[in-house]
């Protein structure tokens, strides 16, 4: 099992998995909610949006013509505290976690909301995208700068230039047969948040983050693994486990061993 830091510096957390569309998934809904509900995801919510397929042009549709607005479902069970949800799409299940521990448990969630799903609409049959992303906010302490816990590559120009330094920007990308990771480092100065790709929706940041103030650096660690398999909660777990492995090597390539001892 994974040891937790004491200070982990992790604030948000996202495992999705991509598996064949189910189009009649609402007529599952009521037995896949109360399954949820017994294990801890009392709140229960449907939000409905409209999105633009621009696959192809119906007949008679004119190029300069947008196609017309979609309704995509989604369902959303949450714990009590709002520490915890996910988020159920005809054709995906993502798991978000503000309240991190370790990876075991945070996967155990995970896994848990696959099986439900699984059971109740009668067996997925594959799954084509997992994904893993962790955000970490890197706060020095009274007295520190941020050069204490990042690389001198993370830190870019940041205070170099002359004037009030905004923001300063680092992205990789790296891909072998465990999967692609993107690894980001944000400085800013401000309130921590999360990237404009991302939501928190209701989702309640823990101290110290929710309150924090002041120049910090985000780092962003994307891992996925595009594949159609046929769906295996034994197989999904492992990949997850692989793509953690990868994670967790960007960021100790991202950060000082100050960093490591102070969250530790």
């Amino acid at each position: 099992m994974s040891r937790q830091m004491k200070n982990a510096p992790v604030y948000f957390t996202i495992a999705q998995v991509r598996f064949n569309p189910i189009l009649s998934l609402s007529t599952f809904i009521p037995g896949i909610q109360e399954d949820f509900r017994k294990h801890g995801f009392t709140d229960f919510k449907k939000a409905v949006a409209m999105t633009f397929s621009f696959g192809s042009l119906a007949s008679g549709q004119q190029e300069n013509q947008l196609p017309p607005p979609q309704p995509l479902e989604r369902y959303i069970f949450a714990d009590l505290a709002y520490t915890k949800i996910f988020h159920l799409e005809h054709g995906a299940l993502s798991f978000q976690s503000t309240r991190y521990e370790v990876f075991e448990a945070f996967v155990g969630d995970l896994m848990k909301g696959l099986e439900i799903l699984n059971k109740m609409v009668g067996g997925l049959s594959f799954v084509e995208r997992v994904g893993l992303r962790y955000l970490d906010a890197v706060m020095p302490k009274a007295g520190e700068t941020l050069n204490q816990y990042l690389i001198p590559e993370a830190m870019g120009l940041y205070g170099k230039l002359k004037g009030r330094t905004k923001h300063a920007f680092l992205e990789t990308m790296s891909e072998s047969t465990d999967g692609s990771v993107i690894s980001r480092a944000v400085i800013q100065e401000g309130q921590i948040g999360v990237p404009p790709d991302l939501q928190l929706n209701e989702l309640r940041l823990s101290k110290p983050f929710a309150t924090f103030s002041g120049v910090h650096a985000i780092l962003d660690t994307d891992a996925f693994h595009v594949e159609r398999v046929p769906f295996e909660l034994g197989e999904i777990e492992k990949r997850l486990g692989s793509l953690h492995a990868r994670i967790n090597e960007a960021f100790r390539a991202l950060v000082t061993q100050h960093a490591l001892d102070a969250w530790n």
